[in-house]
């Protein structure tokens, strides 16, 4: 086997990784890099090309030849080894073809996944063909071969024209969709038939203006239905009343309108088991998440931990844990207050900053000092319309903070802001919070 050039030192305590490929007998380039800035091209190092042989598919003597030729004229292996430093972070990049899209040639991938080694571990990285365009990269810890688990976490790495499909968005998605929801609502409130669906409407039609910026318009028109609701009802349009006080810049008002449903909420959800205790309090979500803010903004960090930790959204699932983790890490950057740390909050950060593949993911493993910037652009190209401008609301506001807060860098923070603005992201909490906190 040849060996490639790297630490192949017979240190007990390193890590040995072994990669192949499987599926297609065609070659696959790996490369390793333990930059600290992720996706970085120019740090990647040659470990070297594999082949599968094929031999469990193919005819022997194709096999054979394959396996001649690829060795003997084209320099690859059926297998290759590399012994690496445990506990320092690296990734692993796998390519069949070019990394530069080319449609006259087969290519697939680049393919990158991140983890730290540990100490005398062995992992297995396998580059996988599903035909010749579609592919997977698996890695696992095979230290107990009987029984493989995974490890670390793959990583969205842009391609060239990445960065073009992010920038090049000209329609404003969220804008559009809450004037969509806006005349849905008005016409629902026309067609009603009953005063519980009249008082839907006219909610759904506060909540419209409101993410376009007519918040005082939406003042009058919750107003006009919480007169209307019953008491069933006035649970939710207190909620959507206290988010459109915290748009007005009225953060106090919106929690005096919040604290006695949270409390009640509270409760109501203590004698509860955990799951049901989660589902109980992920009714009122909206409420959670204003409360928050609004304890932010008035630097009542204490209450806004408190309150996050109680923020649930069981419909959302992982993704909504590992938003709360990121919240929570910008609430720790501007606090520098190790008392107020919260363990489920803590938990949640430490865990979706490795396990969560999409944005959330990476502003947590930036937020603990990893260059992600790469990455994030390779996630957002992968989304699209409404989708993509919120996360790109989101990433805009979070990296600003992390440059302002965490970095001490407060013009890098204001020219993201710019962009934060001309992406003008409707209806985003971070967007209207943003403008208080980042000037």
């Amino acid at each position: 086997m040849e060996k490639p050039e790297a630490e192949n030192v017979a240190d007990p305590n390193a890590a040995t990784l072994t990669f192949t490929s499987s599926g297609m007998p065609m070659i696959v380039a790996y490369s390793m890099s333990q930059s600290p800035r992720i996706c970085s091209s120019s740090d990647f190092k040659p470990v070297g090309r594999v082949f599968h042989s094929g031999r469990e598919v193919l005819l022997p003597w194709i096999a054979h030849l394959t396996e001649l030729g690829n060795k003997g004229l084209l320099r690859t292996e059926t297998v290759r080894e590399q012994h690496v430093q445990p506990g320092v972070p690296i990734q692993v990049k796998g390519v069949f073809g070019s990394e530069v899209p080319d449609r006259r040639y087969d290519s697939c991938g680049p393919l990158v996944a991140a983890f730290t080694p540990e100490p005398g571990h062995k992992y297995h990285v396998n580059f996988a063909f599903q035909g010749k365009s579609s592919c997977s990269q698996s890695l696992m810890d095979v230290t107990d071969s009987d029984h493989p688990v995974p490890a670390g976490h793959a990583v969205a790495c842009p391609k060239v024209n990445d960065y073009a499909a992010v920038d090049n968005d000209a329609k404003n998605y969220l804008k559009a969709d809450h004037e969509k929801d806006l005349s849905e609502a008005q016409q629902e409130e026309a067609a009603a038939t009953s005063n519980a669906d009249k008082v839907s409407a006219i909610k759904k039609e506060a909540a419209a203006l409101d993410s376009l910026g007519q918040s005082k318009e939406a003042l009058a028109t919750v107003d006009r239905a919480l007169a209307m609701a019953g008491v069933s009802e006035r649970r939710a349009l207190i909620a959507t009343k206290a988010g459109i006080l915290f748009s007005l810049n009225d953060p106090q008002a919106a929690l005096t309108l919040l604290a006695p449903e949270i409390e009640s909420i509270r409760k109501q959800a203590a004698s509860q088991p955990p799951v049901q205790r989660a589902a109980m309090l992920g009714t009122y979500t909206e409420g959670f998440v204003t409360a928050t803010f609004a304890h932010m903004q008035l630097q009542q960090w204490q209450d806004a931990v408190g309150t996050l930790a109680d923020a649930q959204s069981p419909l959302e699932g992982p993704s909504f844990l590992a938003y709360r983790g990121l919240i929570y890490r910008y609430i720790m950057a501007r606090t520098q207050n190790p008392s107020l740390a919260n363990a489920s909050l803590e938990h949640d950060a430490a865990y979706y900053a490795e396990h969560d593949s999409g944005h959330y993911g990476a502003l947590l493993r930036m937020w603990r000092g990893e260059e992600t910037v790469l990455e994030v652009a390779g996630i957002l190209a992968r989304m699209s319309g409404v989708d993509r401008q919120e996360a790109r609301g989101e990433v805009l506001f979070y990296t600003a903070a992390y440059l302002k807060f965490v970095k001490d860098k407060a013009a890098g923070a204001k020219m993201t802001l710019t962009n934060l603005n001309q992406l003008a992201p409707y209806g985003s909490i971070e967007w209207i919070y943003g403008q208080r906190v980042l000037q």
